[in-house]
């Protein structure tokens, strides 16, 4: 046989679709990122995508609207206080946050997200949420990229007409952040009762976390039942307190996002990116075309200098790697 013989029945398990227990993940997330079976576990990841997803990868369009200082201290952020790598306070005018969404519709982004930093005003949101509603198709699925929130709140972000959310029990959640794991759990609940979509992550992983810590977060993930997840690897942010453990490459990023689409069967269509040629070929077919502020790196606008890709270039990256892309909004939302 050609991969070891307890890969070979996770790897078969798995692809029947139904997930996979603590102790297969965590063997899974322990083989080395260049072995035989680390390929056979991409192939086994692509091959389980293109069936739950019928082939179809999707490029998502995010704005970031502010940047200032954040109190909640995410290590990994640059946003973070006690990083002291930004000053001053950012807000995009609301002219260009619409300008943005209406372009990105036209150009055949599949989703729109707006992204606040935690302090952001949660009034503020809803205004410029109930904004770019009307500007862009009613099918055209919304999403918020916020602070924490309660069931009253998350209702508000309904009626304003956001379909979903992002949220993430962090890597290190409570220990590098200012954010205790129970508070990331009841705005999760609190959107699941409003009737918001979720979506989430295993992030931010770097090379210092645990075989155990991914197992944790990974079930966590797939426990929310979102619409999209995956693995996404922390940027060693210049000047941040993480930077020092810097990153994982794409090659072993890549096993990740496998390994995450065995362990979560097929419930959900799609599974993110680490915006590479590996991930894709390994079964991410989601991207972001970033606009706006970016707490993974340290310019006013992502797209200019920064880690912001355009439309154009992710529709290659799906292209090289022979995914089709959808063609309008994203059905998984409303």
């Amino acid at each position: 046989m050609i991969v070891n013989q307890r890969t070979y029945e996770i790897v078969e398990k798995a692809m029947e679709g139904k997930g996979l227990d603590a102790q297969e993940i965590g063997y899974l997330y322990g083989l080395d990122t260049f072995s035989k079976d680390s390929f056979y576990v991409q192939w086994a990841g692509r091959e389980l995508s293109m069936q739950a997803s019928g082939g179809i990868a999707e490029i998502h369009a995010q704005i970031g609207l502010n940047g200032t200082v954040c109190p909640k201290n995410c290590q990994f952020c640059s946003f973070a206080a006690c990083n002291k790598v930004r000053q001053g306070v950012l807000e995009m005018p609301l002219q260009d946050v619409l300008d943005y969404a209406r372009a990105y519709e036209e150009e055949g982004a599949n989703l729109i997200l707006l992204l606040t930093t935690a302090n952001f005003k949660f009034e503020k949101l809803l205004e410029i949420a109930g904004e770019v509603r009307n500007v862009i198709s009613p099918e055209m699925p919304l999403l918020a990229n916020t602070g924490d929130f309660d069931l009253a709140q998350a209702k508000m972000l309904k009626e304003a007409g956001i379909n979903g959310v992002y949220h993430a029990v962090r890597m290190g959640e409570g220990v590098v952040t200012g954010i205790p794991v129970e508070t990331r759990m009841a705005t999760i609940k609190a959107a699941q009762e409003a009737g918001l979509k979720l979506c989430t992550c295993v992030e931010p992983v770097g090379p210092e976390h645990t075989v155990e810590e991914l197992v944790e977060k990974t079930l966590i993930s797939i426990n929310m039942h979102p619409v999209f997840s995956g693995v996404g690897g922390r940027i060693a942010v210049p000047g941040t307190k993480l930077e020092k453990y810097g990153m994982l490459s794409s090659s072993r990023l890549a096993l990740f996002d496998a390994i995450y689409r065995l362990a979560a069967g097929v419930e959900s269509p799609l599974n993110c990116s680490g915006h590479s040629s590996v991930a894709a070929n390994a079964g991410a077919n989601i991207a972001w075309a970033e606009v706006g502020t970016n707490p993974r790196d340290l310019v006013e606008k992502t797209e200019k200098g920064g880690r912001g890709q355009s439309m154009e270039e992710l529709r290659k990256l799906f292209k090289r790697t022979d995914w089709e892309l959808r063609k309008g909004p994203s059905p998984n939302w409303m």
